[in-house]
């Protein structure tokens, strides 16, 4: 636990002491790079190589599709979301997906120490993630190429034709990509403490929007889940890492698209702030309990 919030802070304290130098910001813009090209890709490919794919991974796909469709199916109809488009559609998204990987996967790995469920839950999240804003915005681009563009898909893709094609090549494999799991934990907490903005400022103007995206985090989004997991049956032990999951706020990635998309992106990103920070109270609450 230590650790984790240690390397969160670390990253704060890189980005506002000496981030401002270009030749640091460019070293932090590598290793993210490394991370998310690299890390990624290897922690997929390591889980899926090591246990195929299994009985669970349709129970757990089942629930995050429900779960995406019925958030953008009541999210649309509330009325605090009716306003001005940029800020509705940037809420829905940061109600919407949560910080599976940054700050999912690490707290997972302290919790459990295993994201068997977490990595096939947030293939489906990353690749809605995706698709759904470039249908939303409709900015003329081919979905399909920026899906298949996602690392994640072919760690995944490796991991799978490993598995069952060339079974006996994965305990050469194994040790070298056992540490990458907590180069990725470590790494990502570190890359979230660099990336997301200090600023509260415009939580305060569009406030019932960010009360809404607080709401449908922290208690919409795991009474659904919750709901969900006593239809789909899977092991307890995944339960338990979709439940995490559900709690946890706002992906950075929202901003990025809130961006691309002009989706009011200084609002998501200040949301993503507050809300990560009640997400880390939550969590220590978790690591506690966890003993």
């Amino acid at each position: 636990m230590v650790l984790l919030f240690g390397f969160m802070g670390l990253g704060m304290l890189v980005r506002h002491t000496i981030g401002r130098y270009g030749i640091v910001d460019k070293a932090v813009h590598l290793f993210n790079m490394f991370i998310y090209y690299i890390l990624l890709p290897a922690v997929y490919f390591d889980i899926f190589a090591r246990r195929g794919i299994i009985v669970a991974d349709l129970s757990i796909a089942l629930v995050c599709l429900i779960y995406i469709f019925v958030s953008f199916a009541v999210l649309f109809k509330i009325p605090t979301l009716r306003g001005e488009p940029e800020v509705r559609y940037g809420s829905i998204i940061i109600s919407t997906f949560q910080n599976n990987v940054f700050l999912g996967f690490p707290v997972l790995l302290l919790l459990y120490g295993n994201i068997d469920a977490a990595a096939t839950y947030s293939l489906i999240t990353f690749i809605f993630n995706v698709l759904v804003p470039g249908l939303i915005g409709r900015k003329g681009e081919n979905l399909f190429v920026k899906i298949l563009k996602l690392p994640i898909i072919y760690g995944f893709a490796g991991g799978v034709l490993i598995h069952y094609g060339l079974p006996w090549i994965y305990p050469y494999l194994a040790p070298l990509l056992a540490p990458t799991h907590n180069m990725l934990s470590f790494g990502a907490i570190f890359i979230l403490g660099y990336t997301i903005p200090l600023t509260m400022k415009y939580i305060f103007v569009y406030k019932p929007q960010f009360l809404t995206v607080a709401f449908w985090r922290f208690i919409a989004s795991p009474i659904i889940h919750y709901s969900l997991l006593h239809v789909f049956p899977m092991p307890p032990l995944y339960q338990a890492e979709i439940m995490v999951l559900s709690i946890m706020p706002p992906a950075v990635f929202n901003t990025v698209i809130a961006r691309i998309y002009g989706w009011k992106p200084e609002f998501t990103a200040s949301a993503t702030f507050v809300l990560t920070m009640v997400s880390m109270a939550i969590v220590v609450g978790l690591l506690l309990l966890g003993g």
